[in-house]
């Protein structure tokens, strides 16, 4: 291994630990502000810091400030005809996004806190979600037009767009940090600093140990729960190879950083050097994952044993056996997946979803027998037994305090994330989208091509870089949704789900999987090319249902928030009928 190497190894590695610790205090604060919601209370907004106006202000123009700088900046270099035309296309639609994002703060703004000029009270009428519609329009027109601009002129018109992005962002910067208003300024960030308030709070409280405990495992179990969750990740790919030049020394040096490949052709050839955006390329790829995943047993098993805690050990037990009994599943519901990819290496499984259909339409039973072993392996609800408060307090952390405790529960985070990331890779293709290849966007139906884009091989890693990590966080919002959705089963429920109906089920889907796999093999070669054709098909119907959904979500969130609160239970019923509640001096 070359220092380079060596340097790009640790840089991947930061790159994962910090993604994974700062998405599970993200986690951690969506599951309060979830429980707030339902339970109609503050939540973590009440954490808050306050800024004086002025750093306040420079906070808000700095970001926009250094971005249009970057893009003036960008439009004042020399520029090779394809890289202007991408230069074109990309400039074009940051401009758009920047105009109808900016629009859409202006108008909170003037919403909130009320309309300053003209302007302002113009937008205050105006609904935010027709803001958002007119800004998809743009983006579509944009990139349509600036696909008609000839290459002879695209230097120039990149010119323009860049310099023309650079003033939007500098003006709309300005212009909102002009609307801070003088004095301390409230900073809550949606409550997220509430994470990072808990996180400094366990730093500093008391390291309990309770008196008759095996000091040396209760300080090892906490260590042991951690380490699994993050060197899990290691053999899962978080983007495609990169392809970087040579010098001429044959040697992969520093200087070959910058001999980045300009284009890559689907096979991805390099005379050069390959890097994997990937920490560990192993051969036993998933194996691995599941060996280590499976030592998170011994962090929980311990702890409750050596707490002195009869809750404690209860909690241990309950760890033990529910991920014992659920490893068998989750394990064997993939085993379809590795017979119909032929490899267990990660980076292969996403190069056959790119080239054929992701895994959740050719095992979709699959998806649905590894998420629920997944659930409880990670014991989260409803599978979070081991810690059922309500039986036995805490479980197997319930004598634990300060950051020990904060060992456990950002281990617990970390797994959700890591679990995310692993269903994205073997059912979601990973860091590809739809018609997504390594030399641009091929839009191919059968024998059929529909539309293609050319892009550089650096536009396209990013964009692989950026799916994966946007798939992640959007699986990781669905699995925190089920705590406040579904309630706990009873321990026998989860023993006998695991054993009794799960085990059979992915037994069934392996065999069943087999046999379909011979019969496709023996298929006549027009069956295997509309097979083909079916798995194009399904790559469409992900890009515009994709799209659809990102839409409708948005849409969603500016919707207008209407508050009313009700009661809905059985007392109400009864109150109803017998006349409705009266107010008391002390309600009123």
């Amino acid at each position: 291994m070359t220092l380079v190497e060596l340097v790009l190894a640790i840089v991947k590695i930061l790159i994962v630990v910090m993604f994974l610790l700062n998405m599970a205090a993200i986690a951690t604060w969506a599951d309060r502000r979830q429980g707030a919601m339902v339970q109609d209370r503050v939540g973590p907004n009440r954490a808050v810091v306050y800024l004086p106006s002025l750093l306040v202000r420079g906070i808000v123009f700095l970001p926009p400030a250094a971005l249009g700088a970057l893009a003036i900046f960008t439009a004042t270099r020399p520029m090779s005809a394809t890289g202007a035309v991408e230069t074109l296309v990309i400039g074009a639609q940051f401009a758009v996004l920047a105009a109808w994002l900016h629009l859409l703060v202006f108008c909170a703004l003037a919403r909130r806190g009320g309309p300053g000029n003209g302007f302002e009270e113009a937008l205050a009428r105006v609904d935010p979600r027709n803001v958002f519609y007119a800004g998809v329009v743009a983006h579509v027109l944009a990139f349509f037009v600036t696909q008609a601009v000839p290459v002879s002129a695209a230097p120039t018109a990149a010119r323009v767009v860049c310099i023309a992005l650079g003033a939007l962002l500098l003006v709309a910067g300005g212009y909102t940090a002009l609307r801070v208003p003088e004095g301390k300024v409230p900073l809550r960030l949606l409550g997220t600093l509430h994470a990072a308030a808990d996180a400094i709070k366990m730093i500093w409280k008391e390291d309990f140990i309770p008196k008759n405990a095996d000091r040396l495992l209760h300080s090892l179990a906490p260590l042991l729960a951690m380490f699994p969750a993050l060197v899990t990740f290691a053999v899962i790919p978080f983007g495609d190879k990169l392809c970087f030049g040579d010098n001429g020394d044959g040697v992969f040096g520093f200087s070959d950083l910058a001999l980045l490949k300009p284009t890559a052709d689907q096979a991805l050839t390099c005379s050069g050097h390959v890097v994997n955006l990937q920490i560990a390329d192993l051969n036993v790829g998933i194996l691995y994952l599941f060996a280590m995943a499976g030592t998170g047993i011994i962090g929980a098993a311990l702890a409750g044993w050596a707490s002195d805690n009869k809750f404690s050990l209860l909690g241990g037990l309950r760890a033990a056996s529910q991920m014992v009994s659920y490893e068998v599943a989750m394990g064997l519901s993939v085993v379809g997946l590795f017979m119909i990819y032929s490899s267990v290496r990660l980076g292969d499984m996403v190069q056959w979803q790119a080239e054929h259909a992701w895994g959740i339409f050719v095992q979709p039973v699959a998806f649905f027998l590894f998420l629920a072993a997944l659930a409880a392996e990670t014991k989260r609800i409803p599978f979070d037994q081991p810690e059922g408060e309500s039986e036995i307090v805490a479980g197997y952390f319930v004598e634990y305090s300060g950051m020990k405790f904060g060992m456990f529960m950002t281990g617990e985070y970390v797994e959700l994330i890591t679990s995310s990331a692993l269903l994205v890779t073997l059912f979601f293709g990973g860091y590809h989208l739809p018609f997504l290849d390594r030399d641009g966007i091929n839009v191919v139906i059968g024998d059929m091509t529909l539309f293609q884009y050319k892009m550089t091989h650096f536009a396209v890693s990013l964009t692989y870089v950026l799916a994966f990590f946007g798939k992640t966080i959007l699986m990781t919002w669905v699995q925190v949704f089920f705590r406040w959705t579904l309630p706990r089963f009873r321990y026998d429920q989860v023993m006998r789900l695991g054993w009794t109906k799960l085990l059979p089920l992915t037994l069934v889907n392996m065999m069943v999987t087999g046999v379909l796999l011979l019969a496709v093999d023996s298929a006549p070669a027009g069956l295997r090319d509309g097979l083909q054709v079916a798995a194009d098909i399904s790559q469409g119907i992900v890009a515009l249902g994709g799209f659809a959904a990102v839409v409708a979500l948005i849409a969603g969130l500016l919707e207008p928030v209407e508050r009313q609160q009700f009661l809905q239970s059985t007392s109400a019923r009864f109150a109803a009928a017998a006349g409705g509640t009266k107010a008391t001096p002390q309600q009123a």
